[in-house]
């Protein structure tokens, strides 16, 4: 693995988990799988589990009716990822003791109505009282295969795809916490089960973007031990309405790959000699594909910019949330200063450690 330490997200579930005895049941390794898999007889089970909680604090998601939403398709994205059916989510809800009426409907309506979408059930779950509203979703699925997909796999040449455009997480993200406008409105995304059976015969490796495309294409690196080359034309991968709203704010469209606020596609990539195989069966399944780029041999994430091809610094990127303290002004601040560096001095190589 490329040194998965330098990130320091994953360096503190290292520690959390370092004293933890894995299940001899459990087939992938910490880092490797977007849902643990587990073998229980000729099953695979494939289980995660996700918490909404620092959205909500920092006023990211005050609409009562998408914290219940995304409390589901957060914890379906992870099993679309690894090409799990649902059989239902456990949910945890803590509500303070005075969250109106009202707001409590239009959250259970929230899950209720994510619930319906993907043909799932709500199997259980606990209920608390507390100072803050926090979710925490428990999701279980079956895997109709003898293998799952997991995040590695990926060899040079193999074709990027994501399942859908990218960005409308992030700029969602701009709208609610730093520009305030609430201009990027209706931000509802989907979780992409419909791609599990095509992707479980085709994919070699797969993860959503839960964290943005950047993260993801850069935990994909360190796991495979091999880098990405995005195409020319990947501006046709960006939400159209994001796309709009970052060049209104003057926000160079990059930075929306770039946040970590994602819109929950999946990104996964497919061997060049199945590539025709692969989008025929798509299309017939009413899929619609778009290539990113490809698997390359040098361990560093290549995106086109400014006329020039550039290795990205992902890792300055991934820890930029931390080290500024998750003040996101400064964040954004630290992203454009960046930015500028790389426009005004585009032969530099930012290789990630």
């Amino acid at each position: 693995m490329y040194k998965l330490n330098s990130i320091l997200e994953n360096r503190t579930i290292n520690q959390l988990i370092s004293d933890f005895k894995r299940s001899p049941n459990q087939l992938n390794k910490p880092h490797e799988s977007d849902a643990e898999i587990l073998k229980l007889n000729n099953t695979l089970l494939a289980v995660t589990t996700d918490s909404i909680s620092e959205e909500i604090s920092q006023g990211l998601y005050d609409d009562p009716y998408l914290v219940g939403w995304m409390i589901v398709t957060v914890n379906m994205s992870d099993l679309a990822a690894v090409g799990a059916t649902p059989l239902g989510i456990l949910i945890s809800e803590i509500i303070p003791k005075h969250f109106k009426e009202e707001k409590n409907k239009e959250l259970q309506k929230g899950i209720s109505d994510a619930c319906n979408t993907y043909n799932t059930f709500v199997l259980g779950g606990d209920t608390n009282e507390g100072d803050c509203l926090v979710l925490t979703g428990t999701a279980i699925g079956i895997i109709n295969q003898d293998k799952s997909i997991s995040r590695i796999g990926c060899k040079p040449n193999d074709i990027v795809y994501t399942s859908g455009r990218l960005g409308s997480g992030n700029a969602y993200a701009i709208s609610k916490l730093i520009s305030q406008t609430n201009s990027f409105s209706n931000y509802k995304p989907l979780a992409q089960l419909k791609y599990a059976n095509v992707n479980m015969q085709y994919a070699s490796c797969c993860m959503d973007t839960s964290d943005g495309l950047i993260t993801t294409l850069d935990q994909l690196m360190r796991l495979n031990n091999y880098g990405f080359e995005l195409d020319e034309n990947l501006e046709n991968a960006i939400d159209i309405r994001a796309f709009e709203y970052s060049k209104n704010l003057n926000i160079p469209p990059w930075l929306l790959f770039a946040g970590q606020h994602g819109e929950f596609e999946l990104i996964f990539t497919i061997p060049n000699n199945t590539k025709d195989l692969f989008l025929k069966e798509a299309f017939q399944n009413s899929l619609n594909p778009i290539e990113l780029g490809k698997v390359i041999h040098q361990k560093e994430i290549k995106i086109p910019l400014y006329d020039e091809l550039i290795s990205m610094n992902t890792t300055f990127i991934r820890n930029l949330p931390i080290e500024t303290n998750s003040d996101v002004n400064h964040y954004l601040k630290m992203l454009l200063e960046y930015d500028y560096q790389i426009k005004n001095e585009p032969c530099l190589k930012f290789t990630s450690p």
